[in-house]
């Protein structure tokens, strides 16, 4: 098939645009992805200059870069016969392309951690007297969420501050300098000093203008202001400009994106070439009348009429509507209907229920339980109610005096799960002997490890059932709630550490898990998906359900109470509207929740409710034909169905989540699909400063540099970095990373003119969906019986026999990534231990790669499949931090020396 078969004109158009500027209008299911995927690689394959690291592509979340990633991979081998340098390009969000530029070329912010929303709310409460919220009057914990949006939009509008009262600009420059202390970004500072740098910084400047030299921006239309600004410098700099987007799409405003940057992107831009792809592949002729009756209500819209493209004919009955007197026979009607259509061939993983609030979702799934039909409610706003995060949660109510042990023991008996009496009285002795007055170094007390060293004396295990099953989901979860707490706040004091976690628990914890905030990537079971419209954004289901369709619930009635404008005034921000949602927003978002449906579509309303009048969506959906009134004889045809997902699930693997599965693929569950968390440790950094330094010297020497000992001197100074040491752990680990980079660089300096990569990003496509990716320590030239050779070397700082190490999975796939990146294969792989010195080297052979890549393949299929068996040796079992969730008591005592 060749690079523009089977296009439409408009798509045809899209593709072979790579000269000028572009805009791209793609209605929902117009094969925006194809279209961008091709584009791409006819760049490659027309521009012989252009090189895949010229080459960017933002995608708004993870998810859809590794969709667009793969599909790219896909034909790339398709089109130019290889993939090599692919690695090289990215794809990917626009904070992670900013954060990756910012730490790969200035020194300084390699030190930097990024802060996920969770993180900045628990960072803002441990630094409430420094970070400006108390400057702005407002409480801790109870106000957090309304200061972090607050700072949001003051950083997403920075360049306007001089509007600002100078109360706010004193919060707002307190909060930036905390953080900025404490080497941390927010997502919208990274953005920030992504564009400063940009603009004042010549030489980093030059450097992005010779690497980007393609920009395409995906889901254009939930752009904000400072995004907007970037996307603005980037074109500024050279780079062709590609954005693709919807405007009746936009669902994202009350963040702050603005629909103005694709309402006017020809005028700013002066574009010429602006294509709409207006047909739907995905929806049959009823879905998409459904969605231009409604959508059409919209004023501020650009000009286009939606057309179905989809080949799975419409039956009468597909798309329908139904009223019932209460929300449990709306719920019934819905239950039945997921029967029927599994009845017919449709897999309940085709089906989806998308609702515009997410607290009727348990009422849903209450129902769907009741007629034993399997489902997920996305996110994990509702962890904190199960008795075992209730039980978890007393671990530390028990240690802050808020409950008794009595109580705390009653809390791990009510789970269903049959504890045995005695290690439960085991457990709370553990507890009893805990003094957190008498803990003076905050390394003393450490919450994940109390943790763990309570659930190491139960005897739980899987045992077959569900139950157990959710139980150690659960518990897995509550392992990462405390992960979270501990990033920021380890270095605490005991008490004010224990005491803040049990108040975060208490009265924040539950609603600081945003949707879909957690969940498992790595398998899909068959289930109906429970989730908000916003969740459902890039999905598509075979059958769609939209419960709630009353005034005040779907559209949404404005939520009262002190809000960000009552902080903050809302003329110092432009546009400043577009937070407020409105009747045109929520349209737009039905019109979303629609057409993520293939075939089937139920809209579905109580009469006797508290809100009892309808929506006027569903009014306005009622002015389509297609759309009937359910009269229970609908009559589904098995040989109508619309296309089912039959691709395997996209699985991105790192070489240490590779590691871990290869060294035990049962402790790989507990860790990834479980989530137990390790606990952290004061040291912990000390291997990141290690490969850090050694890739700033080797790429000094690559530029020819003079590598003197007051060069890595400064070095070391500038890149030594350990959050969580204490002072005289920091003072003990610098003198050993400066002993042993000195001595690395005295034993090899006379090699680096040999180098040919240092901490080179490698990515390798398996087909299937399958692709690993992680860094190359180094490469380098050598010379064996006259003749050069290349040699790959893995850098390790873990006190291991290197000999040991040599024959381990991870270094292979550094041989087979390396062949992937240039088409090349190495001829020697080297483990180099740069606390030791010591290393020890393997010739790659063919068998190698072969074996391998069979070995990631299977790896990939296990992980899909959830069979990840145990592999236990009294080595690893002693090692390993988790083997009490997986041992008996009689194999504890056998494989692990207490």
């Amino acid at each position: 098939m060749g690079l523009l078969d089977q296009l439409s004109d408009q798509q045809r158009e899209a593709v072979q645009t790579i000269d000028d500027d572009l805009e791209i209008i793609a209605c929902a299911g117009a094969g925006k992805t194809g279209v961008v995927t091709r584009r791409i690689i006819n760049i490659l394959k027309s521009k012989s200059e252009i090189l895949p690291e010229n080459i960017v592509a933002f995608t708004f979340t993870r998810k859809a870069a590794e969709e667009l990633k793969g599909r790219i991979y896909d034909l790339g081998k398709r089109e130019l016969g290889d993939t090599i340098g692919f690695a090289h390009m990215y794809i990917g969000t626009i904070h992670g392309f900013c954060i990756k530029m910012l730490q790969e070329y200035i020194p300084e912010f390699q030190k930097y951690d990024v802060l996920d929303e969770i993180h900045t709310k628990l960072f803002v409460e441990r630094y409430y007297d420094e970070c400006g919220m108390k400057d702005l009057d407002l409480c801790k914990y109870k106000e957090t969420n309304l200061f972090v949006s607050v700072m949001s939009i003051l950083n997403e509008n920075w360049f306007e501050q001089d509007k600002w009262d100078e109360r706010t600009r004193t919060a707002y420059k307190k909060y930036k300098e905390k953080l900025y202390a404490e080497k941390k970004f927010d997502y919208s500072l990274i953005l920030q000093e992504m564009i400063c740098q940009l603009e004042n910084n010549i030489e980093f400047a030059q450097i992005i203008a010779d690497k980007v030299k393609y920009l395409t921006v995906d889901e254009y239309q939930d752009i904000n202001p400072i995004q907007e600004r970037l996307i603005r410098r980037l074109k500024e700099l050279g780079a062709n400009l590609c954005v693709v987007g919807d405007d009746d799409q936009t669902i994202y405003q009350f963040r702050g994106s603005d629909a103005q940057n694709i309402l006017t992107y020809k005028e700013r831009y002066g574009v010429q070439k602006y294509i709409v792809l207006d047909k739907n592949y995905r929806s049959t002729d009823g879905i998409v009348d459904v969605a231009k009756r409604v959508i059409v209500h919209n004023d501020h819209r650009l000009s286009k009429t939606m057309k179905s493209g989809c080949q799975t004919p419409y039956d009468i009955g597909d798309v329908a509507f139904e009223e019932r007197e209460d929300t449990d026979l709306e719920y019934e009607f819905i239950a039945h209907r997921m029967e029927k259509l599994h009845e017919i061939g449709i897999p309940y993983s085709e089906m989806a229920v998308l609702v515009r609030k997410k607290k009727i979702s348990g009422q849903i799934a209450a129902k769907l339980e009741e007629h034993h039909i399997p489902y997920i409610v996305e996110g994990m706003n509702e962890l904190f109610d199960t008795k075992e995060c209730q039980a978890a949660k007393g671990i530390y109510d028990y240690l802050n005096g808020d409950i008794t042990a009595t109580e705390l023991y009653h809390k791990w008996m009510e789970i269903d799960y049959p504890f045995d009496k005695k290690e439960l009285a085991d457990c709370l002795q553990i507890l009893m002997v805990i003094d957190v007055k008498e803990k003076k170094l905050y390394s003393d007390f450490n919450l994940q490890q109390i943790y763990h060293d309570f659930l190491g004396k139960l005897s739980l295990v899987e045992d077959g059932r569900i139950e157990t099953e959710v139980i150690l989901y659960n518990l897995g979860k509550f392992s990462q709630v405390i992960a979270d707490y501990e990033v920021i706040n380890y270095t605490l004091k005991p008490q004010s550490k224990l005491n803040n976690f049990c108040s975060f628990l208490k009265y924040t914890a539950t609603g600081y898990y945003p949707e879909g905030y957690q969940s498992n990537t790595y398998t899909k079971p068959d289930a109906v998906g429970i989730m908000t419209v916003h969740q459902s954004k890039g999905l598509e289901f075979a059958a769609v359900f939209i419960p709630g369709l009353n005034k005040n619930f779907f559209p949404a009635q404005k939520v009262g109470g002190k809000g960000i404008w009552h902080v903050i005034d809302r003329e110092w921000i432009s546009d400043s509207e577009r937070f407020d949602g409105g009747i045109e927003e929520e349209r737009k978002l039905f019109y979303v929740a629609v057409t993520r449906a293939k075939k089937y579509l139920y809209l579905t309303r109580t009469t006797k409710s508290r809100n009892k009048h309808i929506s006027e969506f569903m009014l306005e959906a009622k002015e389509s034909s297609y759309l009937v009134k359910y009269d229970g004889n609908i009559q589904y045809k098995s040989d109508h169905l619309p296309v089912l997902k039959k691709e395997s699930m996209p699985l991105t693997l790192n070489f240490s989540l590779l590691e871990d599965y290869f060294e035990c693929p049962y402790r790989f569950k507990l860790s990834m699909f479980y989530g137990f968390v390790q606990p952290l440790i004061p040291a912990l950094g000390y291997g990141n400063v290690m490969h850090a330094i050694v890739r700033r010297i080797h790429l000094a020497a690559m530029e020819g540099k003079a590598i003197t000992e007051e060069y890595v001197d400064s070095v070391i100074e500038q890149s030594f970095y350990l959050p969580y040491a204490t002072p005289k752990l920091q003072q003990n680990m610098y003198g050993s990373v400066k002993r042993g980079i000195h001595e690395y660089v005295h034993k090899n300096q006379s090699d680096f003119e040999n180098i040919r990569m240092a901490e080179t990003e490698i990515e390798i496509d398996m087909g299937d969906g399958i692709r690993v990716n992680g860094r190359i320590d180094l490469v380098k030239q050598v010379v064996q019986d006259g003749l050069e050779k290349t040699e790959i070397i893995d850098f390790k700082t873990a006190n291991k026999q290197v000999k040991e190490e040599i024959n381990t999975q991870q270094l292979k796939i550094y041989a087979l990534g390396y062949r992937e990146l240039t088409g090349k294969t190495a001829d020697y792989m080297e483990i180099y231990h740069l606390d030791s010195q010591n290393s020890a080297s393997d010739i790659i052979t063919p068998d190698v790669i072969t074996a391998v890549t069979e070995d990631i393949k299977h790896a990939a299929d296990h992980i899909r499949n959830n069979h990840l068996p145990r592999k236990c040796s009294k080595e690893k079992c002693g090692r390993c931090h988790l083997n009490y969730l997986c041992l008996g008591k009689k194999e504890q005592k056998e494989y692990v020396n207490e």
